[in-house]
């Protein structure tokens, strides 16, 4: 995304320079330009869906872990309002006080847990990212193309100029799986 936004100011400058030099006609210029959906070739990649499937996986097995432990704390949470009225003050404060403590525990596990499923899918997304980059690079040398950009920041383009449905098939040819640690 940082080389699309650098290449459309690069545009931009390059228009300014157009308009303020009156010797160079535009017209003249002849640029072969290209579009991409970024956003449909990572949802079509064959990668990143392996990626969101395992994240999805991962974080099931984690939702299904953590109900476990918050029940065992909720059951031992009403035991000990049962044995409330049984138990000396400062007993029951103390066992409440070991029970909070638990479920705070329970919740820094369950926030790193997070953290660890954003960081995997993230270096996943990266992973994919570095064979785009090798696949686009691939494509314009083949077609001799001077611009790509992206759907999402123009208004209009003609179907013709898209390569969106060719960078889904090379990216999955070149990465068809990826592998999660």
């Amino acid at each position: 995304m940082k080389k699309i936004a650098a290449l459309f100011v690069i545009i931009t400058a390059f228009g300014g320079l157009l308009g303020a030099n009156s010797d160079v006609n535009a017209q003249n210029l002849s640029l072969k330009i290209a579009v991409v959906d970024t956003k449909k070739v990572f949802q079509s990649s064959k990668a990143m869906q392996q990626v969101n499937q395992t994240v999805v996986g991962r974080k099931n097995q984690f939702q299904q872990e953590f109900r476990q432990k918050e029940q065992g704390l909720l059951s031992k949470h009403q035991e000990l309002v049962r044995q409330k009225s049984i138990l000396a003050p400062e007993v029951f404060a103390q066992q409440k006080a070991d029970l909070d403590k638990q479920a705070a525990m329970i919740r820094s596990e369950a926030k790193e847990r997070n953290k660890s499923l954003t960081q995997l899918r993230n270096s996943g997304l990266n992973e994919i990212k570095k064979h785009l980059d090798v696949v686009i690079k691939q494509i314009v040398d083949a077609k001799k193309l001077d611009l790509i950009l992206a759907k999402t920041s123009l208004v209009y383009s003609q179907n013709s100029l898209d390569i969106t449905d060719e960078v889904i098939q090379k990216l999955n040819a070149s990465l068809p799986a990826l592998t999660l640690k």
